[in-house]
């Protein structure tokens, strides 16, 4: 194999690829980027798991074949190299990368012992808005656990049903949903783990394809295609977390709200909430003397409502949402309340206090 690529193309493909590869054991065939030269450059990567697939239909193809490359030392030689063509040749289970002066060589693996990638010709394909899937990742993202016993809740849940379709999301202590309108002839669930979702959001910003079967999620464009293995295990009954109506709902300017907790946050991540004379105030929680305080101007008509909570559940919401004003809606006192804002809602367990 020898083919002839420009260094701005193949640079942005391997920083994405090199997060695919296996880290931890380099005699791994899947510690490796796998290389085929035909008609066109395709260029793999995958840890069994999850992978990716690029199409490079501008590189000069020498000579056809097929290798695998060492993944972090393949990133990290063409990172270093100029702004130029670079030259890639396989011969006796050697890689050559050179341009100029510059000469690496490296050790292949047998590349017809590269791992398959799923076929899709036997999947389902779902039809979903491809912008407002990813937004609705985006903002469900925070809201998944990362290393939960109960493996399910690593991920989030794609409920898909007749006539919309909701992506959940829990790490026990808060709730994420967020609500898509689609129409779908079958109803199911799969869950997508976590780390599959943030290079979901990485990699796709435009139109693709999204197919699934009981084992795998594939999703496509017309130069990239990524696959992710599912969780399998069965997701928490989300709604009997959602309350079915609130007793007082509050409109709350966010980038208000978003000033005042980050001022309490530098004495506490715990913030009392108090609710009083068409006031929110915002007070510290500490063990210790010092102590914060702030209020903004809301319209209710409560009245020493209180509740508390880790403002990180607020932020991590509030930084998701684009609209200008949120929704504070609230039962009792020590029962979860929730924040909303168009498709998005959270809801928050509230410390004791």
């Amino acid at each position: 194999m020898f083919i002839k690529v420009s260094k701005s193309i193949i640079v942005n493909i391997l920083s994405n690829c090199v997060n695919f590869v296996e880290k931890k054991d380099n005699s791994q065939i899947t510690s490796h980027i796998y290389l085929e030269a035909n008609d066109k450059v395709i260029i793999k990567a995958t840890d069994k798991e999850f992978g990716i697939e690029y199409i490079d239909n501008s590189s000069e193809i020498i000579e056809k074949g097929k290798a695998t490359i060492n993944g972090k030392k393949f990133n990290d030689i063409i990172k270093s190299l100029n702004d130029d063509f670079i030259e890639i040749k396989v011969e006796n289970n050697m890689a050559t990368i050179s341009q100029n002066h510059s000469v690496y060589k490296l050790p292949t693996f047998e590349a017809n012992e590269f791992p398959e990638f799923p076929n899709t010709k036997n999947f389902q394909k779902i039809e979903f808005n491809s912008i407002e899937f990813i937004e609705s990742l985006k903002e469900v993202l925070p809201v998944i656990d990362s290393n939960n016993p109960k493996y399910e809740l690593n991920g989030a849940l794609l409920d898909i049903k007749e006539d919309k379709l909701n992506i959940v999301a829990t790490d026990t202590k808060r709730l994420a949903l967020y609500q898509i309108e689609q129409t779908s002839q079958k109803e199911f669930q799969i869950i997508i783990p976590k780390k599959s979702i943030s290079e979901i959001r990485k990699l796709f910003l435009d139109d693709f394809e999204i197919y699934i079967d009981e084992i795998n999620l594939v999703i496509k464009n017309k130069n990239i295609s990524f696959f992710t293995q599912l969780i399998n295990g069965k997701f928490p009954d989300y709604n009997r977390i959602i309350p079915n109506n609130f007793k007082e709902i509050i409109k709350i300017d966010k980038f208000n709200l978003l000033k005042a907790i980050k001022r309490i946050n530098i004495m506490s991540d715990e913030i009392k909430f108090t609710i009083k004379d068409s006031k929110l105030l915002l007070e510290s929680i500490t063990g210790e003397s010092f102590e914060a305080k702030t209020d903004m101007e809301i319209n209710s008509n409560l009245e020493n409502f209180t509740f508390a909570v880790n403002s990180k559940f607020i932020l991590d919401f509030l930084n998701v949402v684009n609209e200008e004003n949120i929704l504070l809606c609230l039962n009792e006192e020590n029962i979860p309340f929730s924040l909303k804002s168009n498709n998005l809602q959270t809801i928050i367990m509230p410390l004791s206090i």
